[in-house]
């Protein structure tokens, strides 16, 4: 069955199903629940339920309602009355919506809701990529719930799951803009516990590049571990990477010895030509130009990897202090309480395993994100 989620406040949880508002459902009431609009911790195991937003692509629930006037007519009405509680000075953050809004209009616009999701579950086919979809959408909710200490005041960082076309992560208008802080600005950052520890996959795209190619992943740094092997260390290694990169994304650049170590068409096992579409691993069916089905395939694969990894830690981490605060492309961060850091060695080896075996990668503490400092587990 369908369920809608009330609210998320700590003393006014609960759901709204089969035309009824359970405000204290118990095991059995929820054990009946399958399908919602997106994940709560008011629905406690996300393993037992499908989000049907997922099955959008980012559109809005107002898209499959029957009669999208009344739905328009219907939110406007209750936006209202919480903007005139506001003027009330009530603080709608520690209220329920039942001690805002009146219980029939609130019970219409559940039923409208409701309604709608029933036929969009009927219409829109669960998607290849619904599984991988599952675990970003959980992981993102949960960082979202979590307050971050920016600049002095309490933020969140509020990602878009469906906000590029590879899959990898954007974030959201009032987030705390954690993609796009300068060098300078990392300083502002600072955990609710006692450090940030990022976890970092080492040049985490060349080796997904190895891994889809069936290579064995070398256990030292790559880009030194090519001029090693390539270059008999005569380059140093922040030119090889940039050679390395240069080459891997510029069809048209001569062969080179890298030739002999990565592939650069290994795309072509997961593209079709004629309709322009990528298949990746985890499932995404990508409209790309052959030109560029390369850095997509190993950057949508890359980021789907580490944020799996991030689920399963956020799952292990789930009864302690510590939480991960947010993601970055091919690392995560967590905010870490010092009681915790005995399970550094476990998350770790959880953050190195992928589909493809173990990748390798670096750890970095400090009190704030500027401040970060390598260090061994």
């Amino acid at each position: 069955m369908i369920a809608e989620v009330l609210d998320i406040q700590e003393n006014c949880k609960g759901i709204y199903l089969q035309n009824k508002f359970h405000l204290e459902p118990t095991d059995e009431i929820l054990s009946k629940v399958s399908k919602t609009w997106k994940f709560s911790p008011v629905l406690k195991d996300d393993t037992k339920f499908k989000y049907l937003f997922l099955l959008t692509a980012g559109r809005d629930l107002k898209d499959f309602s029957k009669d999208v006037e009344i739905y328009n007519q219907t939110k406007k009405t209750l936006e209202a009355q919480q903007k005139a509680a506001i003027t009330a000075k009530m603080n709608i953050n520690e209220c329920c919506l039942f001690d805002i809004l009146p219980e029939h209009q609130l019970r219409k616009w559940f039923s409208i809701r409701s309604s709608a999701l029933e036929n969009l579950d009927k219409k829109i086919p669960v998607p290849e990529d619904y599984e991988i979809l599952h675990k970003i959408h959980v992981l993102a909710s949960n960082i979202a719930l979590q307050k971050i200490n920016y600049d002095g005041k309490p933020g969140r960082v509020i990602y878009d799951i469906f906000g590029s076309a590879t899959g990898r992560l954007t974030t959201k208008k009032g987030s705390v803009p954690i993609l796009t802080l300068k060098k300078e600005q990392r300083f502002a950052l600072k955990p609710q516990n006692d450090a940030f520890v990022e976890l970092d996959l080492n040049a985490a795209e060349i080796r997904m590049l190895m891994a889809l190619s069936g290579k064995r992943q070398p256990d030292t740094d790559i880009h030194e571990w090519v001029s090693e092997n390539v270059f008999s260390s005569q380059i140093p290694r922040d030119e090889v990477k940039v050679k390395v990169f240069s080459w891997l994304y510029n069809f048209s650049a001569p062969k080179s010895r890298l030739d002999e170590i990565f592939s650069r068409q290994i795309f072509r096992d997961f593209y079709l030509p004629e309709k322009q579409i990528l298949s990746t691993p985890f499932g995404r069916k990508l409209s790309v130009d052959e030109r560029k089905a390369q850095n997509y395939l190993l950057q949508s694969s890359t980021s789907d990897q580490v944020l799996e990894n991030a689920y399963k830690i956020q799952k292990m981490i789930k009864h302690t202090k510590s939480k991960i605060a947010f993601t970055l492309h091919d690392s995560i961060v967590l905010d870490m309480d010092k009681k915790d850091v005995i399970m550094l060695k476990k998350i770790k080896d959880q953050f190195e395993s992928t589909r493809w075996g173990k990748f390798m990668s670096t750890c970095k503490i400090g009190k704030d994100f500027g401040s970060l400092k390598e260090f061994k587990i």
